[in-house]
């Protein structure tokens, strides 16, 4: 059994007037595409890859584990939920779907040890291998800075005498820094404000739910977002979000389950260990 599917990767040109041109990010906003629904690689008018789309990269079997690993987040996913007054957007009680049982959104990082449950960390070591696997591939540099990141934080913990960050540290199993959790979450439109233009974010959705779109209004693309889908794109340079297929007389909050987890360079855990 293949636990990841390597498919042709199709390259999609979408700012290949500004090539020739050197048009503006605004224009090739403009410019008008289909649902994309083949695995696709975005390049920029200087063939630089800016958004690696995977779909039905990750198979069933590693799918269910991350599902049923999700058990022991139930309670921290829960409180994480707060009122709309009081929460921002990732915590916002309106966002989330209402008839389900697995809801909330966390943040894991070794810089961050008290908000994780680190016995899921140490339990996804064979899917973050996995992860690892492709950004060694599709990033290089990004994989070798983020171990060195790593190495530099073990390095200070000792200095510090921090024993939670270095026994943290023993169990965290990928090159990003931080790890976020979003079960049964309708994303907005939005970027991500922790991460650096050249860094590509890593997100990962499992579940089962209504056909969903993963939508990247700066490029005016949208990309099919099913289960098993693997996205990587700079979240803090590209706006991106969410789009339901709502048909008609089906009620929007129903017992669908959807997961999703966004790997990414922390620039906070950057800057404190430069």
């Amino acid at each position: 059994m293949h636990c990841l599917t390597y498919p042709f990767l199709c390259y999609w040109k979408v700012v290949a007037h500004a090539m020739k041109c050197q048009q503006t990010e605004e224009t090739a906003a403009s410019l008008q595409y289909p649902e994309i629904m083949e695995p696709t690689v975005i390049v920029d008018g200087s063939s630089n890859v800016k958004l690696w789309y995977l779909p039905g990269t990750l198979d069933s079997e590693h799918q269910r584990q991350i599902w049923n690993s999700l058990s022991r987040m139930a309670v921290p996913l829960k409180d994480s939920i707060k009122p709309s007054q009081m929460g921002r957007w990732w915590t916002d009680i309106a966002l989330f779907w209402e008839m389900v049982d697995l809801k909330g959104s966390i943040d894991l990082s070794p810089g961050w040890y008290q908000q994780g449950t680190w016995e899921w960390v140490d339990q996804m070591s064979e899917f973050h291998a996995l992860l690892l696997g492709m950004l060694v591939v599709i990033h290089p540099h990004m994989y070798a800075s983020g171990w060195e990141v790593l190495i530099q934080l073990g390095a200070d913990a000792q200095q510090w005498g921090d024993t939670d960050m270095s026994s943290i540290l023993l169990i965290w199993n990928s090159v990003y820094t931080s790890i976020s959790i979003m079960a049964n979450h309708a994303t907005p439109y939005h970027r991500d404000v922790n991460g650096q233009q050249q860094w590509l974010d890593m997100l990962i959705t499992v579940g089962h739910y209504l056909p969903l779109d993963f939508v990247v209004p700066t490029l005016n693309l949208w990309f099919q977002y099913n289960p098993g889908t693997i996205i990587t794109m700079p979240g803090s340079a590209l706006e991106h979000g969410q789009n339901v297929h709502q048909p008609v007389g089906i009620p929007l909050y129903r017992q669908d389950v959807l997961v999703m987890i966004l790997e990414l360079l922390h620039g906070t855990v950057h800057m404190d260990i430069s």
